[in-house]
Order: structure tokens, then sequence, then C-alpha cells
């Protein structure tokens, strides 16, 4: 049996889905299997995938399915997969040649449930890259190749690595119970978070092992559709909800969904359509501030170590959740619609 399963979703990328398989052919660890999941792509990337599963048989699955979301296929990856690991791989994405050699054995040497590297971030058009560490630097300093235990406080600086699927080996124990929302963008959240509050020993290296093309048009860095907002509630609360089934959450997780939030909050600014739309994505980001009230104490005292906002916002910030949270709430929004009419 194989050791890693690298799993590519598929959907609306002809471009640059030979790229990404090019990739892994080059790999220098050669004990893995591509699941290549084509989600209902209105585009012509099943002829590729069919030329990939007929020359390297050994290493390609090919699986054709009804559109769902990024979801729907990390759902069907994970429960289908016989490999005891898997990794994303996005397919306008690419690995390093070393990368699951890299990622494999620090797993097995460290005896690792989660392996996260840094990753490059690469440019449509150009030839520039930029490392990232993947991690918040403002607030902590990962140790490369040290083991986080679950039980020690410091695994809590894991919570600020970027949630994104980019160079993450996963063990699958970790997300077998995980279910993710369909027709919905966002759901890599879900499986770092929940995989990260189930892992007993995790490991960050500062390695390079994937570059994130971040400036193509359609990906979820670049869309400003007022359903973004949608997606990203469902997901925030999806995790909060499976997060109950998980055992030893460190307070920080919190304080994390509440960055979530204030994320989601900022693409109310750039997401298309008029007061009304914003006034309705409005209403439905406010249910997510109802999820994340049962945890106002944690919240709090995360606001008060790590935001790095003025003293007015983390009043507001702190009141959010309180008997004056809605009208804080309403403020904000008169104010956002202000700066939207240009007043």
């Amino acid at each position: 049996m194989k050791k890693i399963t690298v799993v590519v979703p598929i959907y609306n990328v002809e471009k640059y889905v030979r790229i990404c398989f090019d990739s892994l052919l080059k790999q220098t660890f050669e004990d893995f299997v591509v699941m290549a999941v084509n989600d209902g792509s209105p585009a012509n990337e099943q002829v590729i995938i069919d030329e990939y599963v007929n020359k390297y048989p050994e290493k390609f699955i090919g699986i054709k399915k009804p559109n769902g979301g990024y979801g729907s296929v990390l759902q069907y990856a994970i429960e289908h997969m016989e490999t005891e690991y898997f990794l994303v791989c996005d397919p306008d994405d690419y690995l390093s040649g070393d990368a699951l050699e890299h990622l494999y054995n620090l797993a097995i040497s460290k005896e690792a449930d989660l392996v996260i590297g840094a990753k490059s971030f690469i440019y449509e058009g150009s030839d520039d890259q930029d490392y990232d560490v993947a991690y918040n630097k403002r607030f902590v300093t990962l140790k490369n190749e040290h083991v986080y235990l679950k039980s020690e406080k410091e695994v809590r600086d894991l919570l600020f690595v970027d949630p994104s699927p980019h160079s993450k080996l996963y063990k699958r124990n970790l997300a077998k119970k995980i279910v993710f929302p369909t027709k919905v963008g966002y759901t890599d959240n879900l499986l770092f978070y929940i995989s990260y509050l189930n892992a007993q020993r995790l490991v960050y290296t500062d390695k390079c092992c994937a570059y994130y093309l971040v400036n193509r048009v359609g990906n979820t860095m670049t869309d400003v559709k007022p359903q973004v907002i949608d997606a990203h509630v469902k997901v925030f609360k999806a995790i909060l909800e499976q997060s109950k089934q998980c055992a030893d959450i460190p307070e920080l997780f919190y304080y994390r969904m509440f960055v979530g939030y204030k994320f989601v909050w900022e693409q109310l600014r750039r997401i298309t359509g008029g007061i009304d739309t914003l006034k309705e994505k409005a209403g439905i980001l406010y249910e997510l501030v109802d999820a994340m009230k049962p945890y106002r104490n944690q919240i709090q005292e995360g606001i008060q170590e790590f935001s790095d906002a003025g003293r007015n916002e983390k009043i507001k910030d702190q009141l959010l959740f309180t008997g004056l949270g809605k009208m804080i709430y309403n403020r904000n929004l008169n104010k956002l619609i202000q700066e939207k009419e240009g007043k």
C-alpha cells in the first residue's frame, strides 16, 4: 500500500493542471498516489486527467463526480483513500521536488500527526517568488522541526499558522470524522483547524514545500462575489460546531475564530453589489458573532493579549459579545455603508 495520497481538487483549471501533475511526477519520494478529482468542471481537464491515468496508472487515480465544491472533494477523498497520510495540492499550485520526501520523513521520524511546511507565493505572468514562513511572525516564532505536543501550552503557537492547504501533510485519522459543507469554498480552514485540534504531535518545517499561485482570476483570494460572505460564515460556524467533539481545546483557538470573523468583516468592503446586498451579507455575518458568544471570555482574553488594533477598536471588539454587541455591530455597519456611499 502507498504511504501518501495527494488529493488534487479540479475545477476550471485546465490552464494549470499539467504543471501541477508534472511537479508530482518529479517527486523524489516514490511511494504515493495522486487522487485527481474532477468536481464537475465545465472545462476540459478530464482529457488531461485521463491522459495521466493512462500513462501513469501506478501513480494517478482519476475521479469524476458532480460538482459539490471543494469540501465535497475533500470528503470524497478522505473517505476513499487507503493511505495513512494525505496532502492536498490545488491544481493551480505545485510542489517542490522533494516536498513529499521531506514532509513524510519528518512525519515518521517525529511520529507526527500533522506536519506543516513553509511555502512560496508565485504570480501569474511573473517569475517572482516570495518565500512565506506560513505563520504570523508578529506573534510567534515557530521552532524548525520541533515536536509540538498537544499536552503542552506552546502548541497554541501553531494556531498562528496559515490554514491554507499548502505544505501540510495530514494523518488521515485526524480528518475522518469531519463533515465538510458543500457548494462553498474555504473548507480548507475546516480541515486545518479540526485536524489541529485532533492532533497529538505536530511539527513545523521552514522548508518551502509548495508554490502558491495567489493572483489567479477566480481563486478564493481574488473572489469578490457577495456569496463569499455566506461561504466564510458557513465554514467558520462548522468549525465551531465540530470543535465541540474535540478534547483539550486551547483557549486561543476561539480568539483565532474571532480573527477569522474580522477577516470576513473586511471582505464586506470588497464585495460587489449595492447597499441592500451589503446589509444582507452583514446580517448573515452576525450569525457568526452569535455562534461565538459562548466563548466570550476566551475571545476577550485573546483580544487583550494579541490584538494589534487601536484602543477604541479593542474596546468595541470586546463589547461585541456583551449586551451592547448588536448596537456596536450596527454602528460599524452604518460606518461601512457610509464608506460605500462615499460620504
